[in-house]
């Protein structure tokens, strides 16, 4: 694997986020400590995180950050203003005085953009800011993560962000899932909660997630209703339904309707730990793309789960071998995650009788593949966790993908970032298949554009170059130059955006121009030179194997 800073001995980790953020770092940190085993990592996390990094193993230190604080003394004015500026300042004394050697930051905010460059740590991955304030993105891994999730590109990255974010830290040696300690004193809580619960079935205990995070996210409570009836009835099930307090009114509203001995509710009964407990003690866990999720897979419990509206499998999905993941085929899938949904079209193509079946087939441990029939394929793909050869978690579909319009370009990618980001060689090409998208392949012509506007851009650089160390030179040639990049820029752009399945390859481009860093033209052009080089090389890389994919 390409590595940026291959040593690193005090490593502090900002993720100040949300809790399945923080669990899907754990493999990121259990890395850096397998490749640097006398490394102390830090943890700088919001602080009403901070509780559960201290379930999370190879942690040395956790230091909070109390945003909330420093908002509500902003708003203050005044005396606020300054009490806010002295916490910052003790904050950032307190970082500096660390000395650090390495940073990975996994928050794109530009509060801690800038609250690094205050710290003034040497080496970087993930975000950070210029001399000027500007955030800056370090590493192409961490810019491969910010092109992935930029609107329409969602839709062809085949990479789990627990992978993209371990490369951005240079981490190849890692646990094929997440982890999180479960103390006695959480399991003993957990069995008195079910002790209480005077289950008249002996099956499987199956745990249910039904908040979401999102109303767009949650599966109706009537599918929910549904679902349960054949666990208790037909599966001889019990079911725990797990959540916060705040979920409390949709998870009631589910049991009421189950109306069984064998539906108990341990929401609102258990803090983090004794969350976790609960999911180590169940055989298995239903649940959309949530924290509990990460929880789950993080505590060795497997999942299936659904990917709803915004949520999308390939991204965020449970990152363990083994487990079934669920993703409808609709064409507004997935949504911007900002956006309000009126339709939910989504939601019905997920049957409670499918997730009924997939999770009893899960626990016999039958799900290597799926009767025919089971899934229609025009409305949902049934996928299986696993990790290819070079580590990376993929999803295996279960069911036929012919109606996934976007999945060749998602491969090529996949194929693209592996090789050409982390030197994973990926197989030879062999002669170009039929295609099975005529109408999608369109994109391919946008490609050769690419390919040749990327020539003409390296060409544009020689030139400057050229009239850079030229002291005769006269500068209105240079704005000549200058002026015809940006046009050349401004045209792989629009590529990117007149052609959807281009978005993430120009996108990369437009990030890797932002984050030039230095003052001197001639290194400045020099790093112009390579990203254009390599936009023509990926884009090369990508119509190869584009074309090799049946």
């Amino acid at each position: 694997m390409k590595k940026r800073f291959e040593n690193k001995n005090n490593v502090l980790l900002v993720n100040i986020t949300r809790l399945g953020d923080m669990l899907q770092a754990t493999p990121t940190i259990a890395g850096m400590k397998a490749e640097n085993p006398d490394c102390k990592v830090t943890v700088l996390v919001e602080k009403q995180f901070e509780d559960v990094c201290h379930h999370i193993p190879n942690i040395d230190e956790v230091k909070s950050l109390d945003l909330g604080m420093t908002v509500r003394s902003i708003s203050r004015e005044q005396d606020g203003i300054v009490d806010a500026f002295e916490y910052v300042g003790e904050v950032v004394d307190d970082l500096r005085s660390q000395k650090f050697d390495y940073c990975l930051n996994m928050s794109s905010s530009a509060y801690t953009a800038l609250l690094l460059k205050l710290v003034g740590i040497e080496r970087n991955g993930g975000w950070t800011s210029d001399d000027e304030g500007y955030r800056i993105i370090e590493s192409d891994w961490a810019r491969l993560f910010a092109s992935s999730v930029y609107h329409q590109n969602r839709q062809f990255n085949s990479l789990n962000l627990v992978d993209v974010f371990r490369c951005s830290a240079d981490v190849e040696k890692h646990p094929s899932h997440l982890l999180m300690n479960v103390g006695a004193d959480a399991l003993a809580h957990a069995e008195q909660l079910l002790s209480e619960a005077r289950f008249t079935n002996n099956g499987p205990l199956i745990a249910i997630q039904a908040g979401a995070s999102q109303e767009k996210r949650q599966w109706a409570p009537e599918h929910f209703i549904k679902l349960i009836n054949i666990f208790v009835n037909s599966m001889n099930a019990r079911v725990v339904m797990i959540g916060s307090k705040k979920e409390l009114p949709i998870i009631e509203r589910i049991a009421a309707g189950c109306n069984s001995p064998n539906v108990f509710i341990a929401a609102g009964k258990t803090n983090i730990p004794q969350l976790a407990a609960m999911l180590k003690k169940s055989d298995i866990l239903v649940t959309g793309d949530t924290g509990p999720m990460h929880m789950s897979v993080a505590v060795g419990t497997p999942v299936v789960s659904m990917f709803l509206s915004s949520a999308y499998g390939f991204e965020t999905g449970p990152y363990s071998e083994g487990n079934i993941v669920l993703q409808p085929v609709i064409g507004c899938g997935p949504c911007n995650p900002n956006k309000p949904c009126a339709g939910l079209e989504c939601h019905d193509t997920m049957p409670p009788e499918l997730i009924a079946k997939l999770t009893e087939m899960r626990l016999r441990e039958d799900f290597k593949t799926i009767p025919d029939g089971l899934a229609d394929p025009r409305h949902v793909i049934v996928y299986r966790s696993h990790f290819d050869e070079f580590g990376f978690c993929d999803l295996q579909a279960l069911n036929s993908t012919q109606f996934d319009a976007w999945r060749k370009y998602r491969d090529a990618y996949r194929r693209v970032w592996l090789e050409d980001l982390g030197g994973f060689k990926q197989p030879e090409i062999q002669t170009p298949r039929p295609m099975a998208f005529p109408m999608y392949d369109e994109a391919i012509a946008g490609l050769g554009n690419v390919i040749e506007l990327a020539s003409q851009g390296e060409r544009l650089i020689a030139e400057l170059s050229r009239l850079i160390t030229d002291v005769r030179a006269p500068g209105q040639s240079l704005g000549t130059v200058n002026s015809k990049l940006n046009e050349l820029d401004r045209k792989i752009e629009q590529i990117g955006f007149h052609h959807p399945p281009l978005g993430p390859v120009t996108r990369m481009f437009v990030f890797a121009k932002e984050n030039l860093l230095g003052s001197d033209a001639l290194e400045l052009a020099s790093q112009m030179q390579r990203v254009y080089a390599d936009l023509g090389r990926r884009g090369k890389k990508l119509g190869a194997y584009y074309h090799s994919i049946s």
